[in-house]
């Protein structure tokens, strides 16, 4: 069963390494994620997100000490509005049944 979230805006995944049905998680707009907090939003795996982060392409992330990085929410959420502006990471997902978010999920 999906549930659908409070706010329409905020982008979803699902975490389900397990086979349980799980509900959706979603980003909240503000405070910071870790790494692998933001994975399941953006589809693409850590080493790829740390060379996007080099190359410009994703937010770079806040060092709170040497083996701590984090991102603000409200970055990841802009970044994820401006792809879906250029026309890039906007296809709904096809078994989304709430996918009320402009394609980005």
């Amino acid at each position: 069963m999906k549930i659908k979230p409070t706010n329409p805006n905020t982008p979803t995944a699902t975490a389900d390494n397990t086979g349980d049905t799980q509900q959706p998680l979603t980003l909240p707009l503000d405070g910071f994620s870790r790494a692998k907090q933001l994975l399941p939003f953006i589809g693409i795996g850590e080493s790829t997100l740390w060379a996007w982060c080099k190359q410009g392409r994703f937010p770079k992330p806040i060092k709170l000490s040497s083996n701590i990085s984090v991102w603000q929410n409200e970055r990841i959420h802009k970044w994820f509005k401006e792809q879906c502006e250029k026309g890039k990471a906007c296809t709904p997902a096809n078994d989304d049944d709430y996918n009320d978010f402009d394609g980005v999920a």
